[in-house]
């Protein structure tokens, strides 16, 4: 249940558990589908760091509710701050501050929203849980257990061995990286597509019980949205059973076992408050706009675009063994769109978001890796760069699995590729160089537009959605004619997510067909013409969410 004229903390609450629902059932409904295996992954990171956050929030609901709104703030501060170093213009900026007008009070600008204290990050998050000493409890009562002592047993599900490890892999597949689409290769199964058993297994583990901790938290946090003709004790207590059949039949595939007891308590990384807002964060209630806009137009093209990708493919294997970076750049883009095509218009539509995110990112990593093809010099060295990133990233999480009580063979052995994979050598230079930042390689990728770093505020306003901010959660509801429909993008959310899941596939599909068919006439004119249509639906897009 929602209640419209409670306090905005109250309504964001409300909002969380029918939001980490969809996405769970996004997750699900993506398994076995042939395409978007890496995706589940990014799901499930976000269920995982909601039920860290609801877990918390519960401990002391009262005192840590209202936290909502300084994230709210907090949020919009920083995406104001993209919007001044990069001198790029928003004109619609209230909008996508305030998406669902007439709900609750979102403006920011009452006092407990400026007096809200702020919520802590991930980091923070994990570390708290760590030093809780989470372990597997024996269930209560299935029929009437308390929220608490369920809420106590659904952590326990949270807590295995390697846990740090385990973050690192599904952070890996939620940036859409090299180590992420590694995820996807399979013995048997079709690159960028698949998911291998033991990831799955790992992605399906976290999101369900992500998902139940969240229910339980939000139960702890706002007992008043319980729907009354539901018994609250026997649905709670069938739904921890459940979750506990996941948990039982995915750990028996991934392998990771029960926490091993904690030496010393970790270091809590908490983050320094700051309380200072630019003006722009708080949305007087005259400057709020209506719900008007439509992306019709936006479908449209991007479904022009789409015909044009299927038009002509190449096998990655016609032109001898190609690298597997390469393969997997462009049969995990082509999955990854596929994704954003079969999810925007139906109930999964929160899917396209994490999609084109993904897409986004490693299109600017390419672009940068690929920058200036003439100076071979410079692309070897970009090349080493790259490469002794992922293992680097490879090497430290297995680390952190073996010394977190999992066996390093164990912890080898998730990152190990099937037997039809040569892989490549696994040294890291001395003195490596780490890439550049996100932003650096967006602006790189933006440079060509009128207002370059409308890239990186669009990463930022995509990011709230995959990171369940309260400004991503009302983008995933519309508020029309006195109905809340609460499994809706906003039209804004989603042009931008259309937007750059064209940009960042077709730099990707464009740059590996080439590096695929050594640099063949028919990838040149595939290249220049996916290029040339993405650019039509960002002259579409444009109009509707207001960037560049």
């Amino acid at each position: 249940m929602f209640h419209f004229d409670g306090p905005g903390d109250q309504f964001l609450a409300e909002s969380a558990f029918p939001f980490a629902r969809w996405r769970y059932a996004c997750a699900d409904s993506l398994l076995g589908s042939g395409v978007g295996g890496t995706v589940v992954g990014a799901l499930a990171r976000s269920l995982f760091d909601d039920g860290l956050l609801w877990q918390w929030i519960a401990e002391s609901a009262t005192e840590r509710r209202p936290a909502l709104l300084g994230s709210m703030l907090e949020e919009r501060d920083r995406i104001c701050g993209y919007l001044d170093d990069h001198e790029v213009s928003c004109p619609n900026l209230a909008r996508w501050f305030v998406p669902l007008d007439g709900v609750t009070d979102l403006t920011g600008t009452s006092l407990a929203a400026l007096a809200a204290p702020s919520l802590p990050d991930t980091a923070e998050l994990l570390d708290l849980f760590l030093a809780s000493s989470p372990t597997r409890l024996a269930a209560p009562a299935l029929m009437g257990g308390g929220v608490e002592a369920l809420l106590q047993t659904a952590r326990g599900m949270l807590a295995m061995s390697g846990l740090r490890g385990a973050v690192m892999v599904l952070g890996h597949a939620g940036h859409g990286n090299l180590l992420g689409l590694q995820s996807s290769v399979a013995a048997g199964g079709v690159p960028g597509h698949d998911l291998r058993a033991d990831h799955e297994a790992l992605f399906m583990h976290v999101a369900a019980v992500g998902v139940t901790v969240t229910l339980l938290g939000v139960c702890a946090a706002v007992p008043e949205c319980w729907p009354p003709e539901v018994e609250q004790g026997g649905f709670l207590g069938t739904l921890i059973q459940l979750t506990e059949d996941v948990v039982a039949a995915a750990s028996a595939i991934h392998g990771l076992g029960d926490p091993k007891p904690v030496a010393a308590p970790p270091k809590i990384r908490a983050k320094q408050p700051k309380r200072r807002l630019r003006p722009e964060a708080l949305v007087a209630h005259d400057d709020l706009l209506p719900d008007i806009a439509h992306a019709g137009l936006v479908v449209t093209a991007i479904r022009e675009y789409d015909d044009f990708v299927s038009s002509w493919i190449t096998d990655p294997w016609a032109h001898g063994d190609p690298k597997l970076a390469s393969v997997l750049a462009y049969a995990g883009a082509h999955s990854t769109f596929s994704t954003v095509m079969s999810t925007f218009e139906d109930h999964a539509a929160v899917a396209s978001v994490f999609a084109a995110r993904m897409l986004l990112e490693e299109a600017a990593r390419f672009t940068w890796l690929v920058q200036d093809p003439e100076d071979e010099e410079a692309f070897v060295q970009r090349s080493t760069r790259y490469f002794d990133e992922f293992r680097a990233r490879k090497k430290k999480t297995i680390a952190l699995f073996a010394s977190n009580g999992v066996a390093l063979a164990a912890a080898t052995r998730l990152f190990r590729l099937p037997d039809s994979v040569i892989e490549g050598p696994e040294s890291i230079s001395k003195c490596r160089r780490q890439l550049p930042s996100i932003d650096e390689m967006l602006l790189l990728m933006g440079a060509p537009y009128p207002e370059p770093g409308w890239l990186p505020v669009a990463y930022s306003l995509l990011s709230q959605v995959t990171h369940s901010t309260p400004i991503g959660l009302v983008h995933m509801a519309r508020y029309r004619d006195g109905t809340l429909s609460a499994h809706d993008i906003s039209p804004e959310m989603l042009a931008l997510a259309l937007d750059v899941a064209c940009l960042g596939s077709a730099r990707l599909l464009g740059m590996s067909s080439l590096m695929l068919t050594q640099g063949s006439d028919e990838a040149r004119q595939y290249a220049l013409g996916l290029e040339e249509r993405a650019l039509a639906v960002h002259d579409k897009a444009r109009l509707v969410h207001w960037l560049d």
